[in-house]
């Protein structure tokens, strides 16, 4: 059995996503997955490796890619968040990011309350943020169960792109559970920040 999957014209992770969610439902088979630029393609074969398939990937002589990617009977996906590397090139300037759960040292329910002001506020900036990067305890504001997952949703509805440390994710065990934004990993954090013109640090 082959499949096909066409991403093109799908912004970085989608191909990813779309990946992983049409290997679930294929019992055994072959997924053929085409994207239109080579960091895509590069994605999901990493995925696609990652989780133990057989993958290869080619350039079509139309100018896209195609990843081909066995999936054999009985095999099961592990549980491994895709390191997705995105195009971090931006027309905005800013990028913000949270490294706890609460706002500041001291009394805990005032940071909460504090945080939640500032998210609200930040959405009076939002043009000028390119990036929310959430890092260390500040993953929790992401997911199932936040108290300001709200705000967070809607400075990405208002063009942010919102990234979750996947190893944060993980030590808490929170993979599962987010619920806004993309996980990401220390490479492609570290290329938002080295492209950003201001770094606001919370």
């Amino acid at each position: 059995m082959e499949r096909l999957l066409d991403c093109r014209g799908l912004s970085c992770p989608q191909p990813v996503v779309k990946t992983k969610e049409a290997l679930e439902i294929l019992d055994k088979g072959i997924l053929k997955v085409l994207v239109d630029n080579e960091g895509s393609c590069t994605n999901v074969l990493r995925f696609a490796q990652s989780q133990g398939h057989v993958a290869k990937s080619s350039k079509n002589p139309s100018g896209y890619y195609e990843v081909v990617i066995e999936k054999r009977e009985g095999e099961v996906i592990r549980e491994v968040p895709p390191q997705v590397v995105c195009d971090v090139a931006s027309s905005r300037s800013m990028v913000v990011v949270v490294s706890s759960e609460s706002l500041g040292r001291g009394d805990e329910e005032l940071g909460r309350r504090l945080m939640a002001a500032y998210l609200d506020t930040l959405g009076q900036f939002a043009k000028e943020v390119s990036h929310i990067v959430f890092i260390n305890s500040g993953v929790k504001l992401a997911t199932e169960g936040s108290p300001v997952l709200e705000q967070v949703q809607a400075l990405e509805r208002m063009g942010a792109k919102v990234l979750s440390c996947g190893t944060c994710l993980n030590h808490f065990g929170l993979t599962e559970k987010l619920k806004v934004g993309t996980v990401s990993n220390m490479l492609s954090i570290l290329e938002v920040l080295a492209g950003a013109s201001k770094v606001l640090n919370i």
